[in-house]
């Protein structure tokens, strides 16, 4: 019962803050509404409709016999202040997180602070609940991480091999239970990298590295250098992945970390960057408590 009332607490908590943030105009999101009446009213009209809508497609209530579905009553306050965001996409959630398919076990301890950041979250839900199988497991890493992941959400189309803003994601998708579990240390790594995106997607080159990285980290490898300068490993190196076996090789020496630190540092740039070869980015891993901090709307 405790437990309960905490989770109620919490949620309730993410319900005052939106209040909070609505009275006072916090963020273009929140300035759209005029008082916190005006927005207490938009989601009470809406939660009529998402009723409405659930009683006249009685198919979706089936979805409801999740033997999790009671441990949303606490995280109600909190579900209440996103039913704008939240009506969209009530038919995939109801087929693809509940309808016994035992997501919402793994989701809901993360509810409330996925309601907090749903602002952010929900220009991605759909590919989100696309993969549900896949990410719902790893819940909380991907939350801690939100930041840092965020910031590989949107690209501009030249980007994408595929022509898809979730190229990358697609690509790293069979390796994701390592990612995810590594993301602690992966984490820094990620700003640095994002630069370098198309040349990942290159050749399939992604999926052609990831089964050895944990090789890398494993021996100690936290070197941000190797990040920061992908595109000259890969001018010098990406040739490498195309060859069967070589990669396997290369990660299996002991001293492969080592060789991948020379090698960011060293070798010429100018032939990658031209007339930039002198800029680089900061790899000191103090990005500052603010680097990406995106304001909770």
């Amino acid at each position: 019962a405790s437990f309960t009332f905490t989770k109620l607490a919490a949620s309730t908590n993410v319900l005052f803050r939106k209040l909070s943030r609505v009275k006072n105009q916090e963020g273009p999101r929140n300035r759209k509404w005029k008082s916190v009446g005006d927005y207490v009213q938009y989601q009470t009209r809406t939660g009529i409709r998402i009723v409405k809508g659930l009683v006249d497609n009685p198919e979706r209530l089936s979805h409801l016999v999740d033997p999790e579905t009671p441990s949303l009553v606490p995280h109600v306050p909190a579900i209440l202040t996103r039913l704008d965001k939240l009506e969209d996409h009530v038919a995939p959630i109801l087929e693809r997180v509940l309808n016994n398919h035992r997501h919402l076990a793994s989701i809901e301890p993360y509810l409330d602070e996925i309601m907090e950041r749903f602002d952010d979250i929900e220009p991605h839900l759909p590919w989100i609940l696309e993969h549900v199988d896949a990410l719902a497991p790893y819940t909380g890493l991907l939350l801690k991480h939100i930041d840092e992941l965020l910031i590989y959400a949107d690209a501009d189309a030249h980007e994408m091999s595929k022509g898809t803003r979730y190229d990358l994601a697609e690509q790293l998708l069979p390796f994701l239970e390592y990612y995810v579990s590594k993301l602690d240390v992966v984490g820094p790594h990620l700003p640095l990298l994002r630069p370098h995106v198309p040349l990942l997607l290159k050749h399939n080159r992604i999926a052609k590295v990831s089964p050895h990285i944990d090789r890398l980290f494993a021996r100690g490898y936290s070197d941000l250098s190797a990040s920061a300068n992908m595109d000259v490993l890969l001018f010098w190196f990406g040739w490498t992945l195309r060859i069967p076996g070589l990669p396997r090789l290369f990660f299996a020496l002991p001293w492969s970390p080592r060789i991948v630190s020379i090698l960011a540092n060293r070798l010429p740039k100018r032939f990658v960057r031209g007339y930039c070869c002198d800029v680089s980015c900061t790899v000191d891993d103090n990005y500052g408590s603010l680097w990406n901090k995106l304001s909770k709307t």
